[in-house]
């Protein structure tokens, strides 16, 4: 954990060193108080002494004056440090996001990954303003107390160790019994977010099926799981905090009559026991505090371990430094793949994608088209074999350099709440407005964004929802044209539009590919026939490959398939 906090840590050293410098001046002035105590009572009373007694009221007022200002530089260094460091922290775990490779996505929900930036920040910030301040002011308190109790009656100081015993047994077992608790709290709260997101986002899909009491029961369900983990935390806390206060009044009651013994036979003044029972009732303060705020520096910490463990996690697909020619043929060298550890879904399959090329992927559900389309674009590496464009291996390419010469565009265009120019400049953040213009113009689609009251100014709002899927799709394509890569891989694009937007698309499709490789996901044989050569998988083998019209005339496994499609037609 150090190691991913330690560097977004480092550069707000200096407002916690003066916070900490701040908060050991607080912390004399709060000991200093029983100290005047002792010397007003020994001293000014015993003695008859009204100037010591001024004196001394004098040095409190002033001292009473400064503590307001050290505990208003302490609150603000270390709110300051406090906000700044999450702010960076924040930046960083959305950073590593934007860094992870596809299979960490599609592992783990995306309700976790946003209670990782939403809850657990949260849960940080109340950690870093108040907990942090509270702790360590607590054990900085409690530790110079101790020194100054030994000091004034080493005989007193271990009268006082009567409560030990129990003060050890109790934190020891809170501590064991508090941390798995918060940890099984972040992550009941990380499944309250998944149920949400996952409710919120297919709406549409609950209220058309009438499914809005099964989606209630089960984010019902883990609400209630979440209310249980705060039930044990609870359970926790009763069984540790009352034992805080028993621990203070027995060594309070034991000091007291120790020391009215040893009053008795004048080893100890009144103004020492006074001062003694003063410093023990602030010694338990920072004990009771400790204890009130250890909840809470649990639940931080289990925060911090949950965005450690984001910042710690390794990228699977990593950029090289071998720089990737302009164009070139996709080659896959006996590539096998399988998604963890499972059965091969792609096996030792070997293809060469000539530049320029329109090839087509076929096959049955679950034959490894998707994953191979996915290693050919290195969403993936193979466990086994290379994929290599114009000669590099695409695990020694820059992942910039790679994503610019091969894209994939999937089977619907996602979009992004903002407009229509902002969503295409994807491609390109700093294309100028032509740029986007001439893209739009490229594939035939300018006139029709232009007509929109606003234009290409247009909000499209969260994921697109102003345009139709054949708006949204041929936004997805003007992405690809300003990028101008060599190859693309498409999940073919107009399988669920209606005819009038499959036709828009398909003529984007059909200009974007000139002079460009092109490799489609067929879902539908007519696609497949309008290719150059045609791939067959089956069971993850390439089985077949040769142009749509030698697959039909071998009549074999394509054959069979084109024989059905033309059936389901008719």
């Amino acid at each position: 954990m150090r190691e991913a906090i330690g560097p977004i840590l480092r550069p707000h050293r200096p407002l916690i060193a003066l916070a900490g410098a701040a908060m050991v001046g607080a912390t004399a002035v709060s000991l200093a108080a029983p100290l005047l105590v002792k010397i007003a009572i020994d001293r000014g009373i015993g003695h008859h002494d009204v100037h010591v007694i001024d004196v001394i009221a004098l040095v409190y007022v002033v001292l009473v004056l400064v503590r307001p200002v050290l505990e208003r530089a302490i609150v603000l260094c270390s709110a300051r440090a406090g906000e700044r460091f999450l702010g960076d922290l924040r930046v960083a775990a959305y950073d590593k996001l934007q860094a992870l490779s596809l299979p960490f996505f599609e592992q783990t929900k995306a309700g976790v990954l946003v209670s990782r930036l939403t809850a657990d920040v949260q849960t940080l910030t109340t950690f870093t303003r108040l907990v942090l301040v509270e702790v360590v002011g607590s054990v900085l308190l409690f530790l110079v107390s101790i020194a100054i109790l030994i000091a004034l009656s080493p005989l007193l100081s271990l009268v006082m160790l009567v409560s030990v015993p129990l003060l050890v047994w109790s934190s020891l077992r809170y501590g064991k019994r508090s941390r798995p608790a918060f940890l099984a709290l972040r992550d009941r709260v990380a499944d309250t977010m998944t149920s949400l997101q996952e409710g919120l986002a297919g709406v549409r899909v609950v209220q058309s099926f009438g499914r809005e009491t099964d989606r209630y029961a089960s984010y019902r369900a883990r609400s209630r799981a979440q209310v249980s983990a705060w039930r044990r935390i609870s359970l926790v806390n009763i069984g540790f905090f009352p034992m805080i206060a028993f621990a203070q009044s027995l060594a309070l009651a034991a000091v007291l009559v120790v020391g009215g013994y040893l009053h008795r036979n004048g080893r100890v003044s009144v103004g020492t026991i006074v001062a003694f029972a003063l410093y023990l009732i602030s010694l338990f303060d920072p004990i009771a505090r400790l204890g009130d705020w250890f909840s809470e520096f649990q639940s931080g910490r289990a925060a911090l371990t949950k965005i450690a463990l984001l910042l710690e996690t390794p990228a699977t697909v990593a950029g090289g430094s071998t720089p990737v020619p302009a164009e070139g043929a996709l080659v896959a060298e006996n590539v096998t793949f399988a998604y963890g550890g499972g059965a091969p879904a792609v096996r030792e399959v070997s293809l060469s994608i000539d530049a320029g090329e329109h090839l087509a992927l076929v096959g049955a559900t679950g034959a490894g088209k998707s994953t191979l389309a996915k290693l050919l674009v290195r969403g993936y590496d193979p466990v086994e074999g290379r994929v290599a464009f114009a000669g590099v291996d695409l695990r020694d390419a820059p992942l910039d350099e790679l994503r610019r010469r091969i894209v994939f565009v999937p089977q619907e265009g996602h979009l992004f709440s903002g407009t229509i120019a902002d969503n295409i400049r994807l491609a390109g953040p700093g294309a100028p407005d032509e740029q986007v213009r001439d893209a739009l113009r490229a594939i035939g689609a300018l006139e029709r964004f232009e007509r929109l009251p606003a234009g290409l100014a247009t909000d499209v709002r969260s994921r697109g929802v102003r345009l139709s899927s054949g708006e949204r799709q041929l936004v997805s394509i003007a992405r690809v044209a300003l990028a101008d890569p060599a190859v693309i891989v498409l999940d073919e694009a107009t399988s669920s539009l209606d005819p009038q937007n499959e036709a828009a698309v398909e003529h984007a499709l059909g200009v974007l590919a000139r002079g460009r490789t092109v490799i489609t996901i067929a879902h539908r044989l007519s696609t497949a026939e309008r290719a150059d050569r045609v791939a067959v998988l089956e069971h993850g083998r390439l089985v077949e490959i040769a142009s749509h019209a030698e697959l039909v005339a071998q009549g074999d496994r394509y054959a069979r398939l084109w024989a059905s499609w033309q059936a389901g037609l008719s």
